[in-house]
């Protein structure tokens, strides 16, 4: 394990990395990658699952958020609690399987129902991810390291935002979107062999001894620390701003836009490129600039937030192609600025016997209360907002444009109507959900007041 002493030259972020912790970031961050891939494939594909299973923007959030995040929280608390005593590397390898064979069965669901429960079977999976990931990396990397070391990792939405819409929309547009699920899915499967034979726990190796505390007991002390709960809710005002515009992005871009899969799936694709570079820039300066306590790990966060709130402010706003997409892009490159500085924030927080509770209990915030609430939030207001924009013409919005589109054979006038209801309760649902991401600003600020870095 090791020691918070052994300080890097500032100005070399890799400065006296061995050969194997080059092997365990670039893993790790394959494994994460393959958790947003996973997570996140749904969004492309939700216009033609849509269309064919016939549902509607309020189940496409439950699907997004509910479906996903219900096993999530048990099974991220619960895996976080036993990788604090056992080998890290079974327990990920575990989760990367569980997680990729589930999302290669949504694509053989023929409703509702057997999609949400293999989301479900994701979220199961995917629960252990995070946590376990960055106590490995805590455990393997000095403080002054760790901005950069999980901006590395943490940069995984960003490259998963290049891959999915390529992948997703390519695959779909050719073979359809079971197929695609299918594509994304298995290979995870592979990678978790490689996993579970090639990852060493940094416990076993500096024959370090676990000590012991409840999870009700870790939980506790994290909530009295003021700049943890800070960050803690700053994780639940961006899970519900994030997800919810996550889960609808491409849908917006499809039907505001008039893009297909592929031209939206591109557009975000690029963005993806410009959120990588925003993660890495991220964890760089707040290694840089931390200080004794540590609040750039916080501050950088702050400017992310931000500038992400205006950029999307921007894209949700206009109707030019080219001003949409290039705040779109704009928006990737802050929001990625925050990644590795909020975890390294929270793991500099909390002693080294909580390194997997930490991630966990700031991943239930982000993820189970946050994530949870934005798809179904942003999906419900858009259809709120979608009825009342068409009117009661036809009978009403549910009646004469079922999953969105008007029936086969309709009038054009009625299936113009559907689309621009549809398009223009969605942008202004997202334009009110991006209100959650400004909100992550003050937190954060706050939290800067009080941070303080834990050395035990």
């Amino acid at each position: 394990m090791v020691e918070a002493g052994d300080e890097p030259r500032r100005l070399n972020p890799v400065a006296g990395w061995r050969p194997y912790q080059f092997y365990l970031v670039g893993m790790l961050l394959l494994v994460t990658v393959f958790h947003y891939l996973d997570r996140g494939i749904l969004s492309v594909l939700q216009e033609p699952l849509k269309e064919e299973l016939k549902l509607t923007d309020g189940e496409l959030g439950l699907l997004s958020g509910p479906a996903l995040v219900l096993l999530y929280s048990a099974a991220g608390l619960t895996v976080a609690r036993y990788a604090e005593r056992h080998n890290r590397a079974s327990l990920l390898a575990a989760a990367l399987a569980t997680w990729s064979l589930m999302t290669a069965l949504c694509g053989a669901s023929v409703g509702f129902v057997q999609l949400a429960l293999a989301r479900m079977g994701v979220g199961a999976g995917e629960g252990g991810c995070i946590p376990i990931a960055q106590s490995l990396l805590a455990d393997s990397f000095p403080i002054r390291q760790r901005g950069f070391v999980m901006s590395i990792v943490a940069a995984a939405p960003a490259v998963a935002g290049i891959i999915t819409p390529l992948v997703g929309g390519l695959v779909a547009h050719a073979w359809g979107w079971r197929v695609a699920f299918a594509v994304v899915g298995l290979p995870g499967l592979a990678l978790a062999l490689v996993i579970k034979f090639t990852i060493k726990e940094p416990r076993v190796l500096a024959a370090a001894p676990v000590k012991r505390s409840s999870a009700l007991a870790d939980v506790a002390w994290l909530m009295k620390q003021r700049a943890f709960l800070y960050i803690f809710l700053a994780a639940i005002s961006s899970g519900i701003g994030v997800s919810g515009i996550n889960a609808f992005k491409i849908s917006y871009l499809v039907r505001s836009q008039h893009m297909n899969l592929a031209q939206a799936g591109v557009v975000w694709s690029i963005a993806g490129v410009f959120g990588l570079a925003g993660s890495v820039i991220g964890g760089y300066v707040a290694d840089r600039f931390a200080g004794e306590r540590g609040r750039a790990y916080v501050l950088v966060p702050v400017i992310g937030a931000v500038g992400s709130f205006m950029a999307y402010a921007v894209a949700f706003s206009q109707s030019d192609p080219t001003l949409v997409v290039v705040a779109c892009i704009v928006a990737a490159l802050f929001h990625n600025l925050r990644n590795g500085p909020e975890f390294a924030a929270i793991q500099n927080i909390a002693p080294s016997r909580m390194r997997a509770t930490v991630a966990a209990t700031y991943m239930f915030g982000a993820t189970v209360l946050g994530g949870a609430t934005g798809p179904l939030l942003t999906g419900a207001l858009s259809g709120v907002l979608s009825r009342r924009a068409f009117g009661q013409v036809h009978g009403g919005f549910d009646l004469a444009c079922p999953g969105g589109h008007a029936a086969r054979g309709a009038a054009l006038d009625l299936a113009h109507a559907c689309a621009s209801a549809s398009a223009d309760g969605l942008r202004a649902a997202l334009l009110w959900v991006n209100i959650a991401i400004f909100l992550v600003a003050g937190l954060l600020y706050m939290s800067s007041r009080t941070i303080r870095i834990n050395h035990d």
